[in-house]
């Protein structure tokens, strides 16, 4: 999942907000895995890309 991403003591001061980078990163990858199958835009994969990039950010602005 985190591509040999060591996954830290949870007693870091950073945890949480590594474990909320992991996420947006899955998020993002996923993003990717989508856009890169949709040979066209139409109105649905726009309203998906735009629903799954705002979720990234959401994740990103909670850090």
């Amino acid at each position: 999942m985190n591509n040999n991403i060591p996954e830290p003591d949870p007693t870091w001061d950073y945890y949480i907000e590594w474990h909320k980078l992991i996420k947006a990163k899955a998020q993002l990858d996923k993003l990717i895995e989508f856009i890169s199958k949709v040979e066209n835009a139409t109105e649905e994969t726009q309203k998906i890309l735009v629903k799954h990039l705002h979720s990234i950010s959401d994740t990103l602005e909670s850090i």
